[in-house]
């Protein structure tokens, strides 16, 4: 029995196996087209990546259609391959291609994102998930709790001025701040001023109606995060201001005015929409070097990468790395531009890892803060006005092998540089002292054509379209404006449009109809100057931190935020159609 009973019991065994194969095999093969399209949710294992990407698979016979989208833009590509449980998707152009490569297991996708080649290869980890199928339909409910919350607290609603005092305090000197209630959508929204009612007003969308009356943490700049409380006494408001630990910091009470703008409170400006939408941050002290066509060029300390317009993952392509700190000034192919200290050095990119000095050229004076190239030369300016030498350099760098020092001509002394820009021969120089408009023709011998002043003394920023110069300009005591100035006669510059802004303006960044103007306190502002007459806001994002500078690429806005240890981020802010 047992010796009959084993070729009987192997040829089960064999049996089983060669079932479990076939099984498997039809398993990994019967994964087809119809089993992954329709709609997914991917995350990308990056913060500057958005938080979430739509994925929409279509297939028609022999023909895919992969579509990704989010805040950052949009991308169709139908280079896909499903092989088993693998599905590969692939969209840019070499040397800035993305590949997407993820194993399907049901109703998940997991995988990487494949940036570069070589020493430049990156890999970040991917999940996706089918977006549920549902009937709910919540959104009437929600407005309708909200129209109830908005209802029960319009004893609220107006224009008020608070008198606060610090508890415990033997001053007995108010603090004064401008607050206004008001709804938005259907939404409760509190507007205020800063205290003393200086400075840019702040907008609170997060208000919780509680069984006394409102509160909402306001950001109280030097005293941290504040919680307010508000509560109904007649005609007045009794208010308590309490620190995070809950204890209580200011108290006092607020009495109703007609208008908002008695408490320095811009309504329309208030319950206007963002038109924005944060989608990412860069950190790692990174900075705009330029942006030129379909590509922006980001500097993070010493790695030097790009970044395609629209992708809605915003992959970073690291291209090549600085050998000392430095600052990248241009790229041109093969071939690119920095500056340390006070020597301008041609370096050769090809080696990405390890690029060749090529040439250098040193400056005289103190180290140049604003760099700028046009053509086959550089503009170089330092910043500090009470410096011993105050210039503005030309550089020739035609022959990489060699740049020289064309000229250096002197400017202002006591009056800091804040920014620089050329256009055709024409050098248009921000500083403490207006905006100086200096005809480059002849390097040798650069000619001032006119200094415009304006309204605000510190010309902070500059961009230039045609003959046209959008400037950001501001003074101590908060007063500060975007002025659009037609430069077509240099001799005899003239403003055609204004916007006076509330947090400080420092640069301006114009594409097309739109100028973003970097707002310092008050975050970035999206101005309308289709028409410079009448300049128009149309829309805002308020950071976290105070905002310096502004570049436009696409629909982005990369703005760059310096923290209190002088370490600088780009938030990537998208503007609405």
């Amino acid at each position: 029995m047992m010796v009959a009973s084993l070729p009987l019991r192997s040829t089960l065994i064999s049996f089983m196996a060669v079932a479990m194969i076939a099984l498997l095999a039809d398993s990994l093969n019967a994964l087809g087209p119809s089993e992954i399209v329709g709609a997914w949710v991917m995350s990308v294992d990056s913060r500057l990546s958005p938080e979430s990407v739509d994925l929409e698979i279509d297939y028609q016979p022999g023909v895919w259609k992969v579509t990704l989208r989010s805040g950052a833009g949009a991308v169709t590509t139908n280079r896909v391959n499903l092989e088993e449980d693998v599905l590969g998707i692939q969209y840019g152009v070499k040397p800035l291609d993305v590949r997407l490569e993820l194993t399907v297991l049901g109703k998940t996708m997991s995988g990487s994102v494949v940036t570069g080649e070589g020493d430049s290869l990156r890999r970040q980890s991917i999940t996706v998930h089918r977006v549920p199928v549902s009937d709910a339909t919540p959104a009437p409910k929600q407005v309708v709790e909200s129209n109830g919350t908005v209802e029960q607290v319009r004893e609220f609603f107006g224009a008020w001025e608070l008198s606060l005092r610090r508890v415990n305090a033997e001053s007995t000197r108010a603090i004064r701040m401008g607050m206004v209630v008001t709804e938005s959508d259907e939404n409760l929204v509190v507007g205020h001023s800063e205290f003393e009612m200086k400075g840019p007003q702040k907008r609170v969308d997060q208000v919780q109606c509680t069984q006394d009356g409102l509160r909402w943490i306001l950001d109280g700049g030097m005293f941290g995060l504040l919680n307010v409380d508000l509560v109904s006494e007649g005609e007045k408001l009794r208010v308590k201001v309490s620190g995070s630990d809950q204890e209580a910091f200011l108290v006092g009470t607020a009495i109703r005015k007609p208008k908002a703008s008695d408490v320095g409170v811009d309504w329309e400006q208030l319950i206007q929409k963002p038109g924005t939408e944060l989608v990412g941050v860069i950190g790692g002290d990174a900075r705009v070097v330029e942006v030129d066509g379909d590509r922006i060029i980001i500097q993070q300390r010493e790695v030097v990468s790009r970044m395609l317009k629209d992708d809605p993952l915003l992959i970073l392509f690291e291209w090549f790395r600085l050998p000392e700190p430095s600052r990248l000034i241009a790229v041109e192919t093969d071939t690119a531009w920095s500056v340390t200290g006070t020597t301008i050095h041609s370096l050769d990119i090809r080696t990405s890892q390890a690029p060749l000095t090529l040439g250098s050229c040193k400056l005289p004076g103190n180290p140049p803060e604003l760099v700028y190239r046009s053509g086959q030369l550089v503009f170089a300016a330092n910043w500090n006005g009470h410096a011993d030498t105050q210039q503005l350099h030309v550089i020739d760098v035609s022959d990489p092998s060699s740049p020289r020092l064309r000229a250096s001509h002197s400017t202002p002394k006591g009056l800091s540089n804040y920014d620089l820009v050329v256009s055709g021969s024409t050098i248009y120089l921000a500083n403490a002292g207006g905006l100086r408009i200096v005809d480059a023709t002849s390097p040798q011998t650069l000619v001032t054509r006119s200094n415009f002043v304006g309204r605000g003394r510190w010309v902070r920023g500059v961009d230039v379209v045609g003959s046209t110069a959008y400037i950001a300009t501001s003074m101590h005591g908060g007063a500060s404006w975007l002025q659009i100035i037609d430069a077509s006669d240099p001799m005899t510059p003239v403003q055609t449009g204004l916007y006076r802004s509330t947090g400080g303006a420092q640069d301006v960044s114009v594409s097309g109809d739109l100028a973003v103007l970097a707002d310092r306190a008050a975050g970035i502002v999206v101005l309308d100057v289709s028409e410079p007459q009448n300049v128009r806001r149309v829309g805002y994002f308020q950071t976290k931190r105070r905002s310096n500078e502004v570049d436009i690429f696409g629909k982005l806005a990369f703005v760059a935020i310096d923290d209190d240890a002088g370490a600088r981020t780009l938030q990537v802010i998208r503007i609405a159609e």
